[in-house]
């Protein structure tokens, strides 16, 4: 799945084939082209049977709508599924627990439930799950997540805010197909909104479209909560109402209830500005046993101030426990890592640069974060492996020394074999010893050693 877990962390724990010894050795294996670009990342499972052989495997969904299984090793596509739909979609698939299905989703509305070894859409179960009604205004923009039982999709709008589209989360329960909804913006309706004969809100905007979507709180005394983060629209929760625009919304596991929220206390300056707290999705630190708030997560946004939240209690209207200005507008996942002396390290990949921060916590308990190193070459959401951070940028994949920013190596070189093209959102994934990256020019590339 997307950030390599449920929590989003992008932390490839146990890709330790690619060191700092090797990794000058990566070199482009083979390109697949896509009917279009896919403005995500791949997933990879291993061991799928096909035709009675096991294969590494890729999977991934194009802005057009057609998700693709595609073999790991040699580069050809094993199987596509198609949708059809008035517009677009930058999400990506994920995989269940046992590895048989992928849920995917699609341009139609829908998130599809296909063979892992086929492609053949399975029909049982609830499936397909409608998550709109207005695939014309709302899109399936972040990556689907599955855990504990549970998948997890979000809707937005598109560029340019166009239409009447309000986000919202859609938990399925997948042993029974039950399907719940939490609407954002009059998120007393529990159902979606716009079908024939339906509810309506007055309200609009308020998209999930930060690229992990929701977010699974890893620590068990959480009990699975959920977090989004919300893009512009109105905010009432204050004074009665339930509009939760440019917040932090955390809900249990089976998205019934709304357990807690933040929202900074300047929401109306970011309506007003277009300055969405949900350009990014909260990510979730490891458990700090020194800090008066041990559990925290991590929340950028537009305006440049990361956040850190207390996820024992969110804090409601301006309840952030400290901020950092990174200075620069944020649309990427972080990823996160604690390194073996125990230290707490969050990436940040922007337009202008990637920053390493630490998070510290004083003799007094109070929990910050703080600069360690910063880069002059930028990308989408890092991924880190074996003390190696990887961001992919127009033009490049690129490899920092996690420790001290160096890079150590990027496609751009002559031994690389070749590089890659354009970028939006897309990030790359490290699986079985390769990296695999998607671009703006269709393709999907594999570089190993």
């Amino acid at each position: 799945m997307f950030g390599h877990d449920p929590a989003r962390s992008s932390y490839a724990a146990g890709e330790t084939a690619i060191s700092f010894r090797n990794v000058n050795k990566l070199h482009r294996r083979w390109v697949v082209d896509l009917d279009a670009p896919a403005d995500s990342a791949p997933i990879f499972i291993s061991n799928v049977t096909v035709s009675g052989k096991k294969l590494h495997m890729l999977f991934e969904t194009s802005r057009n709508g057609t998700t693709y299984g595609i073999d790991a090793d040699r580069g050809t596509i094993v199987w596509r599924y198609s949708t059809r739909g008035p517009n677009i979609t930058s999400s990506m698939p994920a995989a269940d627990a046992l590895r048989q299905w992928i849920y995917a989703p699609g341009v139609d509305g829908f998130v599809h439930r296909l063979s892992a070894s086929t492609g053949t859409e399975s029909l049982h179960g609830g499936f397909p799950v409608r998550i709109t009604w207005m695939p014309e205004v709302e899109k399936d923009a972040a990556a689907l997540n599955v855990a504990d039982g549970f998948l997890y999709a979000v809707t937005s709008g598109y560029d340019g805010d166009f239409g009447h589209y309000d986000g919202h989360v859609v938990t399925v329960q997948l042993n029974t197909g039950k399907v719940r909804v939490f609407n954002s913006l009059c998120s007393d309706i529990r159902e979606l909104l716009g079908a024939s004969g339906g509810q309506s809100c007055p309200q609009t905007k308020s998209g999930i479209w930060a690229r992990g979507g929701a977010v699974v709180d890893p620590d068990p005394s959480m009990h699975g909560h959920i977090y989004v983060a919300t893009g512009n629209g109105a905010f009432t929760a204050n004074s009665g109402g339930h509009d939760y625009g440019d917040s932090v919304l955390s809900l249990s596991a089976d998205g019934s209830k709304l357990e807690d929220y933040y929202t900074p206390a300047d929401y109306a300056d970011l309506e007003a500005g277009d300055t969405d707290l949900g350009s990014t999705a909260p990510v979730m630190l490891p458990r700090q046993p020194a800090s008066h708030t041990p559990l925290l997560a991590v929340q950028g946004g537009k305006d440049g101030l990361l956040r850190l939240l207390n996820r024992e209690h969110l804090g409601g209207v301006g309840g952030e426990v400290s901020q950092f200005n990174l200075g620069v507008r944020l649309f990427s996942a972080p990823a996160v890592v604690r390194d073996r002396a125990g230290r707490t390290w969050v990436y940040v990949g922007t337009d202008s640069g990637v920053t390493a921060l630490q998070l510290a916590t004083g003799a007094d308990g109070k929990s910050a974060l703080r600069k360690i190193w910063s880069s002059d070459t930028g990308g989408t959401s890092p991924i880190v492996a074996n003390g190696i951070v990887y961001v992919e940028t127009d033009g490049a994949v690129n490899a920092f020394d996690a420790r001290t920013g160096k890079i150590v190596w990027s496609t751009t070189q002559a031994s690389a074999g070749g590089t890659i093209g354009g970028v939006h959102w897309q990030s790359p994934i490290i699986a079985n010893g390769s990296i695999y990256v998607s671009d703006e020019a269709g393709s999907l590339i594999a570089y190993s050693l």
